[in-house]
Parts: structure tokens; sequence; C-alpha cells
């Protein structure tokens, strides 16, 4: 099931967080490459990207390759974070 791209990116972050916390290590550089399946949607007047990551071959059988999303999460200063006011404008 697609769900909202923010969501999904949230998750997989929590998800290598709690792995690291996990191991006794921490986090302060990660890089992934996943398989997507990702779909536009129309709601509120807008469009919006839903996304998640392929769970099987099965499940996009029809696609001949699914769509890639390179990530990679770094610390970043305190400077550098937009206030709320400032990410939904």
């Amino acid at each position: 099931m697609l769900r909202d791209l923010a969501t999904m990116l949230a998750d997989l972050q929590e998800g290598l967080q709690a792995a690291a916390r996990r191991a006794g290590v921490q986090l302060t550089h990660a890089e992934m490459t996943l398989p997507v399946d990702t779909a536009l949607t129309l709601q509120d007047g807008g469009c919006l990207l839903r996304a998640d990551v392929v769970r099987s071959y099965a499940d996009a059988g029809w696609r001949q390759q699914p769509a890639r999303l390179e990530l990679t999460w770094v610390p970043m200063a305190p400077d550098d974070i937009l206030p709320a006011e400032a990410r939904h404008a």
C-alpha cells in the first residue's frame, strides 16, 4: 500500500536509528538505494507523491524495473534546519 513519501522516509529513518541503537552504535552517515513503487494522487486540491519500498518483485510484476530512490542521511547543524513555517511555504 502506497503512503505519503514523507511518512515513508520518516519510517526508514526511524528504522535506521532503531537498528543503530540495538547495535550500540551512533549513526552519523547512511546511504541507501531502494526499489520503490510511486504514484501521484490528487488530494485537497494538490498533487501528492505516494511511495513505498517494493516488498517483492511479485508485487510489481507488471513493471520491468521499479523506480530507485537514493537516500543519504547526514547530521545537520542547527542553523541548517528550516523552521516549521518555512517548510510549509
